[in-house]
């Protein structure tokens, strides 16, 4: 596994702006220009702000604002945190290919996700909102499993995207547990323990909604997403479908490894929700 800090050039950029009015010259040539391939591809996939608005963002930086991430990173570094997690994850599914990962500060980044740099998923970390790396090591888990799901992915047809979503969300939440089973359950799903009750009580009403054909894949992905308030669907829940019918799969299919979940398309689409 490679690890990539880019966050130590992103400290450097800081290090250099307190008395200037012109900032964006030192960000792109210190943070920016020196790690282009992955910002490119990190825009491309995530188009929330273009370059003018890109500009605008970096000239309102200030240094205090990222005091407490730079001494949270000082007291816990991650990148132990993240080999530690690779190693018990490698040992129960090595990875075909070597596993890559980005460690850097953007605006409002996801915490953690996988996309393709050419043609070939990386791990990411976007460290800006980051209060603390309790998750860490449950999020590295999760995004692994991701990252071997997407080497064998190919392409998903489109009336079953947001099946695969949902199970893809399952199996990762399901992997994580089985790599870090000391861990609350709910902390797998990455929800507060108040919004998983509600999941596992509503089972049934989530399997209406995501299961029968009232609603076309555009609705649902964004009630995975967003959620609906009028249906009473909070985001992400149908995470729990995911999950529930991994764990069936795999308690009925004991000869079956979960390796070969990770790794075939056609398995994965195959499980009932």
């Amino acid at each position: 596994m490679k690890i990539f800090s880019l966050y130590t050039d992103f400290f450097k950029f800081l290090e250099k702006i307190s008395h200037l009015q012109t900032k964006w010259p030192v960000y792109f040539e210190d943070y920016y220009k020196p790690h282009q391939v992955f910002f490119e591809n990190y825009f491309s996939h995530f188009p929330l702000i273009d370059f003018s608005s890109l500009k605008e963002r970096v000239g309102a930086i200030k240094s205090l604002d990222y005091s407490q991430l730079k001494n949270l990173i000082g007291f816990c570094p991650p990148e132990p945190i993240i080999q530690e997690a690779y190693e018990k994850c490698s040992a129960v599914v090595p990875p075909k290919k070597e596993v890559e990962v980005y460690l850097f500060i953007g605006f409002f980044s996801p915490d953690a996700f996988v996309m393709d740099i050419g043609e070939r998923p990386v791990i990411c970390f976007g460290l800006e909102r980051f209060k603390d790396f309790r998750l860490l090591k449950i999020l590295f888990a999760h995004e692994y499993a991701h990252f071997l799901l997407n080497l064998s992915r190919g392409e998903v047809p489109e009336e079953k995207k947001i099946k695969w979503l949902i199970l893809s969300e399952g199996i990762s939440t399901y992997f994580s547990s089985l790599i870090f089973p000391g861990c609350p359950l709910p902390d797998h799903f990455l929800f507060r323990r108040d919004r998983f009750n509600w999941c596992q009580a509503h089972e049934p009403y989530l399997r209406e909604i995501f299961c029968s054909e009232k609603f076309s894949s555009q609705e649902l992905t964004e009630y995975y997403f967003k959620g609906n308030p009028e249906l009473d669907i909070p985001p992400r829940a149908a995470k729990y479908l995911g999950f529930e019918a991994v764990k069936n799969y795999l308690g009925q299919n004991k000869d079956t490894a979960l390796k070969s979940l990770l790794s075939d398309k056609e398995i994965v689409l195959s499980l009932e929700l």
